[in-house]
C-alpha cells in the first residue's frame, strides 16, 4: 500500500507531467501558429522537365531543403511573414523568388522555373523575379500541358478542391473529350472501353468488372491523387494498348506535411429513398458440393417401387444441399446513400537526408438505386414491319390485349421492368515512400477494393412469338460480389556522376474476382383469362459462377540526358513484361418443377427433396437436376514490350519525339470440355512495330503547335475470345463468344494549337483521325436473341476538340470570382459492314449503305461549367453540364435498323463552404434534368423502345474535417 506522502508525491509529479505536456503543447502550437512551409516544385524553363539536386534557401535565416527525383520540394518551420528563396542547380542560373507569403500554420505553394546557362529566355547570370509573376505564369501547369511531349490533358490536386471533387471519376469529367459513364467508367473521345487504359504511377490497374476494360474510377479518393494526366496521343514510352486516351493517375509518395481528412455524406434519391424496393428473401449462398452427375428423378421413383431407397435419398440431399433462398421478391423501404473515408498521411525525416513518407485511406459506400416504369423489348422483321417479340412496358396502350380485360390474378404486378440494387463497397489504399538519399527513391503502393451489388429485376408484358400473345412475368435475382488488389514497388535512381541518367523500374501484383454465388431466374406464362400456362422452356434455374484473375507485372524504362548544339535532349530506353491467368467457372441447375399457379410462383421452390414415403415408394417435392456446363474456361495473356525514344530540341521553337515500340500479344482460351460439343480453343499470337513521331512548335512563350503521330492497338477480353454462350433469362439474348476474334490496329494523327493566357486558362483547337484495321464490333441477331463480337475490315474516326477555361474578369473585375469552362468534341466515325451483313440489308433495301457508325463512338462530346470561386470565403461552386450523342449499341443482324444509345444530359451543381480551418460543407444536386436512361431502334414507323429506365435526381450532403 502506498504511504500518504508517496501518494502526494505521486501526485505532484503526475501535475508537473501533464504541466510539462501542456508546456510543450502549448510552445508547438504557438510555433505552428507562427511558422508555415514553403512546397512546390522546381521546373526546367526551357523544357518543363523537373530539376532534382536544387537547393532552396530562405534568405536571410539559412534555411534549405533540396529538390527531390520529381523536382519537389518543401522547406518547414519557416517563420510567418514575406520570404525570399535564393535557387542554385550546377548548370543552371541562380535565381531569387521574392515575395513568398507564409502564413502560420500553412504551406505556400509554389512551382519555380529555372533557366538552364546558355537559355536565350533568360541571359542574366543570375535574375530575381516576383513570386505573384511566378503563380500568375501557372509553371506547373505550363509543365504538365505546355512543355509535355504529347496531346494530353492534366488536371492536379489543386484543381480538385477548387471544383470540388472527391474522386478520380468526377475529376475526369472535367476533362476535354471524357465522359463518364454510370458514375464510374471513363469514355475518352467518345470511344468505347476497348480504345482506353488506366494507370497508376505509369502500371496498368486491372478492372474490378472482368467484362470490362474500363477501370471503375470512382474507386480512387481524390485526397491521395496528386495529379491525372490523360494523354490522346501516343509515344513508345506507353503501353500500346489505346486509341482513345490512357488515363495515368500519379498518387501522393510525400505529403507536404501531417494531415488527417475525414468525412462523411448522405444522399436523397427521387427514384429510390424511402421508396418500396425489390429485395432478395433470406439472400443466398455458395454452390454446394454435389457429384457432376445427379440421380433422375423418374429413376429415383421407379427404384423406390423396387424397395431401393438410394438414388431417391442422394437426389434428396442434392435438393436439401442448397441455401433454402426463395426466389420471390419481397419490398422494403429504401435507405438514404451513405458514404465515408478517412485518409491521412505524413512525411518523416532521418539521417542526414532521409525521408520517409506515408498515405492511406479507408472508404465506404452504400447506395441504393430503383426504378419501376423500365421497358426491355426485342424485335423482328424490317424497319416497316418490325414485329414484337418481347414486351416489358409500363405503357399498357402498345399491349394489344387491354390488361384490365386480361383477368390476370390480383397481386401481379404491374406492367414493364422494375428493377432494384443495393451496393456496397469497401475500399483501402496505403502508399509508402522513402528516400535514404536525394537520388534514390522507392515506393509500394497497396490498393484493395471489394464491392457487392445485389440486383432484383422483374418484368411483366406481353410474350407475343414464343407464347403466342400470352403475358410473360420474368425475375431476375443477382448477387455479384467483386474485388480487386493490387501491390506496386517501383524505385527511382538519378546518378549526377553519369550525366544525370535515371532508372526508373516497377514491378506489380494484382488480383481480381467476380462471384456470383446464387443467380436465381423465376418466370411463369398467363394466358389472356390470367390462367397459368405449363411453359416448361421457362423452368427456374440456379447459377453459381465464379472468375478469378491474377496478372503480373515489371518494367523498366533509363532515361539520359545530353547536350547537343548547347541544347538539352534526351534519350530514354526500355521494356515491360506481364503474364495473366483467368479462370472461369459455371454451375447450372434447373428444378424439375415449375409453378402453376400464383401460389406456387410465390412460394417457389415450395417443399423440396422427399416430402412423403412408404415401405416401398416415395413422392417428391421440387428437385434438383444439374444442366450442361459449357462456359468454363480457363485464359492466358503474356504481353512484352521493348521500345527506344528521343525527345530532341532541334531548336530554340521546335522539339520533335520520336521512337519504335515492339510489343508482342499472346493471348490463349481454352474451353472446358463437355460431352457432346467441340468447343474451340481462342488464340492471338501476334507482334507489333508501333512506330510514333510528334513534334512540338512554340510558336510563343505560351502558345504551342502540336502534330503527332502514333500506331496502336486493341485487344479482345478474354470473354470475346471464349467459345462460349451466356443466357440472359430476363430478355433471351444470349452472349456467345468469338475465338476467331483478332486484334486491331490503329493509326492515329492528331493535330493541335493551345494557348495558355493566364494561370489556370487554356484555349485549345484540337483535330484527329483514326484509321482502324480489323475494328471489333457486336453483333446482334434478332432471330436468335444472340449477341457475338465480330472484326469488321475497316474502320475510320475523324474529329475536332474544341476547349476554353477562361476568367470572366477580363469582362469586369466585379466576375472575378468567376470562370467559364468547356469542351465540345464533334466526331464523324464509320467503319465497312460485312459482306454477309450488306447482302441481307440489300436483299431489303438495294440502296443500303455500305458504311455505318463505328460501335460505341458518340457525334458530339460536350461538357460546359461555370464555377465560382471566393477564397476568402472559402466558398466554390460549380455548375456543370454534360451529354454524349447518340451512339451505336448494338449492331443488328438483318434489315431491321441498329440499336442506338440516346443523349441523356446531366446537369449538377457542386456547392462547397469552408466553415473553418478545419471543417468543410459540400452539398450536390446531381442529374437535375433527369432524362431517360434509352435505346432506340430508328424505324420508318418512328422509333422502337429497346430499353428504357430513369435513374432519378440526387441530392448529398458531405461534411468533411482536415487536420494539417
Amino acid at each position: 500500500m502506498l504511504s500518504l506522502s508517496r501518494l502526494r508525491s505521486a501526485r505532484t509529479f503526475n501535475l508537473l507531467f501533464r504541466g510539462l505536456v501542456l508546456a510543450l503543447f502549448a510552445t508547438a502550437v504557438s510555433r505552428a501558429q507562427e511558422s508555415g512551409a514553403i512546397s512546390g516544385r522546381v521546373i526546367n524553363q526551357d523544357t518543363g522537365f523537373p530539376v532534382p539536386g536544387a537547393t532552396l534557401t530562405v534568405a536571410e535565416l539559412g534555411m534549405s531543403a533540396t529538390s527531390d527525383l520529381g523536382g519537389a520540394f518543401t522547406i518547414r518551420e519557416v517563420p510567418a511573414g514575406p520570404r525570399d528563396v535564393i535557387v542554385v542547380r550546377d548548370e543552371f542560373q541562380p535565381a531569387t523568388i521574392t515575395g513568398i507569403n507564409v502564413t502560420g500554420g500553412g504551406v505556400s505553394q509554389i512551382d519555380i522555373p529555372v533557366a538552364p546557362v546558355g537559355s536565350n529566355i533568360v541571359v542574366m547570370e543570375a535574375y530575381s523575379v516576383s513570386a505573384d509573376i511566378v503563380q500568375s505564369s501557372g509553371i506547373g501547369l505550363l509543365a504538365a500541358r505546355q512543355k509535355a511531349s504529347t496531346v494530353s490533358d492534366a488536371i492536379s490536386s489543386d484543381q480538385f478542391a477548387r471544383l470540388a471533387v472527391g474522386d478520380a471519376a468526377e475529376a475526369l469529367s472535367k476533362v476535354t473529350g471524357a465522359s463518364v459513364v454510370d458514375g464510374k467508367y471513363v469514355l475518352i473521345r467518345g470511344l468505347g472501353d476497348r480504345y482506353s487504359n488506366t494507370l497508376m504511377n505509369g502500371v496498368s490497374v486491372p478492372s474490378a468488372d472482368p467484362d470490362k476494360r474500363a477501370v471503375q474510377m470512382d474507386q480512387f479518393p481524390a485526397d491521395l491523387i496528386e495529379s491525372i494526366v490523360t494523354t490522346k496521343s501516343f509515344t513508345p514510352d506507353q503501353p500500346g494498348a489505346f486509341s482513345g486516351g490512357s488515363v495515368n493517375l500519379k498518387t501522393k509518395a510525400f505529403p507536404e506535411q501531417l494531415f488527417v481528412s475525414v468525412s462523411g455524406s448522405v444522399e436523397y434519391n427521387t427514384n429510390t429513398t424511402g421508396e418500396d424496393i425489390l429485395v432478395v428473401q433470406g439472400g443466398g449462398g455458395e454452390a454446394p458440393d454435389l457429384p457432376a452427375s445427379l440421380p433422375n428423378r423418374t429413376a429415383a421413383t421407379l427404384a423406390a417401387r423396387q424397395g431401393d431407397f438410394g438414388l431417391a435419398e442422394s437426389l434428396d440431399q442434392a435438393t436439401k444441399a442448397f441455401h433454402p433462398a426463395g426466389f420471390f421478391p419481397t419490398t422494403r423501404k429504401a435507405d438514404p446513400d451513405f458514404g465515408a473515408s478517412v485518409a491521412f498521411g505524413n512525411r518523416l525525416y532521418f539521417g542526414d537526408e532521409g525521408l520517409f513518407g506515408f498515405t492511406a485511406s479507408v472508404t465506404y459506400d452504400r447506395s441504393y438505386s430503383h426504378y419501376s416504369d423500365g421497358e426491355s423489348n426485342r424485335f423482328l422483321g424490317t424497319s416497316a414491319e418490325p414485329i414484337n417479340r418481347l414486351l416489358l412496358t409500363s405503357d399498357t396502350s402498345l399491349l394489344s390485349v387491354d390488361p384490365t380485360a386480361i383477368g390476370v390474378p390480383a397481386g401481379t404486378p404491374a406492367f414493364g421492368v422494375t428493377s432494384s440494387s443495393v451496393e456496397e463497397a469497401t475500399g483501402a489504399f496505403v502508399k509508402l515512400a522513402v528516400r535514404p538519399v536525394g537520388e534514390h527513391e522507392v515506393t509500394l503502393d497497396l490498393f484493395y477494393n471489394e464491392s457487392s451489388n445485389d440486383t432484383v429485376r422483374r418484368g411483366v408484358g406481353e410474350e407475343a412469338i414464343n407464347y403466342g400473345g400470352s403475358i410473360f412475368e420474368v425475375y431476375d435475382l443477382l448477387l455479384t460480389e467483386r474485388s480487386i488488389s493490387s501491390a506496386q514497388l517501383a524505385g527511382k535512381s538519378l546518378f549526377p556522376a553519369l550525366n544525370e541518367l535515371q532508372i526508373d523500374w516497377r514491378a506489380s501484383l494484382s488480383s481480381s474476382t467476380q462471384d456470383q454465388p446464387d443467380y436465381r431466374t423465376l418466370a411463369a406464362v398467363y394466358d389472356f383469362n390470367g390462367n397459368f400456362v405449363n411453359a416448361t422452356s421457362v423452368q427456374p434455374n440456379r447459377y453459381f459462377r465464379e472468375l478469378e484473375e491474377d496478372a503480373t507485372e515489371g518494367g523498366i524504362d533509363v532515361t539520359l540526358p545530353f547536350a547537343h548544339r548547347d541544347r538539352e535532349h534526351r534519350l530514354k530506353i526500355g521494356g515491360m513484361a506481364s503474364h495473366n491467368e483467368r479462370t472461369y467457372g459455371e454451375q447450372r441447375f434447373q428444378y424439375a418443377v415449375n409453378p402453376q399457379d400464383r401460389e406456387d410462383l410465390e412460394a417457389f421452390p415450395g417443399p423440396v427433396g422427399i416430402v412423403g414415403r412408404t415401405a416401398n415408394s416415395v413422392s417428391f417435392g421440387n428437385t434438383i437436376t444439374r444442366l450442361q456446363e459449357p462456359n468454363n474456361y480457363e485464359g492466358e495473356q503474356d504481353i512484352t514490350g521493348v521500345y527506344s525514344m528521343i525527345d530532341y530540341q532541334i531548336t530554340d521553337r521546335w522539339r520533335g519525339i520520336t521512337g519504335v515500340r515492339f510489343e508482342s500479344t499472346e493471348i490463349n482460351t481454352v474451353p472446358a470440355e463437355v460431352p457432346g460439343l467441340t468447343p474451340r480453343p481462342g488464340a492471338i499470337d501476334e507482334s507489333d512495330t508501333l512506330p510514333a513521331l510528334s513534334l512540338v512548335f512554340a510558336q510563343s512563350e505560351r502558345i504551342n503547335w502540336r502534330f503527332a503521330y502514333g500506331r496502336t492497338i486493341a485487344r479482345p477480353t478474354y470473354k470475346e475470345l471464349s467459345d462460349i454462350s451466356y443466357e440472359d433469362v430476363f430478355t433471351g439474348d444470349v452472349y456467345l463468344g468469338n475465338p476467331d476474334l483478332k486484334l486491331t490496329v490503329i493509326d492515329n494523327l492528331d493535330l493541335r494549337w493551345e494557348w495558355f493566357p493566364r494561370k489556370g486558362e487554356t484555349i485549345a483547337v484540337s483535330a484527329f483521325y483514326k484509321k482502324l484495321d480489323q475494328p471489333i464490333e457486336v453483333l446482334y441477331n434478332p432471330a436468335l436473341g444472340s449477341i457475338q463480337p465480330q472484326n469488321v475490315e475497316e474502320g475510320i474516326i475523324y474529329g475536332l476538340e474544341l476547349e476554353f477555361r477562361r476568367g470572366l474578369d477580363f469582362i469586369s473585375d466585379g466576375l472575378g470570382d468567376f470562370s467559364v469552362g468547356g469542351n465540345l468534341s464533334l466526331i464523324h466515325s464509320e467503319v465497312t459492314i460485312p459482306p454477309v451483313e450488306l447482302a441481307i440489308l440489300r436483299a431489303n433495301d438495294p440502296g443500303a449503305e455500305d458504311k455505318r457508325d463505328l460501335l460505341g463512338q458518340s457525334p458530339y462530346v460536350l461538357n460546359l461549367d461555370v464555377s465560382y470561386d471566393r477564397t476568402d470565403w472559402g466558398t466554390t461552386a460549380t455548375l456543370s453540364y454534360n451529354v454524349v450523342g447518340p451512339r451505336l449499341d448494338l449492331v443488328n443482324f438483318g434489315p431491321l435498323p441498329d440499336v442506338y444509345e440516346q443523349p441523356a444530359g446531366l446537369l449538377n451543381l457542386v456547392i462547397s463552404q469552408r466553415l473553418s480551418s478545419r471543417w468543410k460543407l459540400k452539398f450536390s444536386a446531381k442529374n437535375l434534368l433527369d432524362p431517360d436512361k434509352e435505346k432506340t431502334i430508328g424505324t420508318e414507323i418512328g422509333d422502337l423502345v429497346f430499353s428504357r429506365y430513369s435513374t432519378g435526381r440526387s441530392f448529398s450532403l458531405s461534411l468533411s474535417y482536415l487536420f494539417e
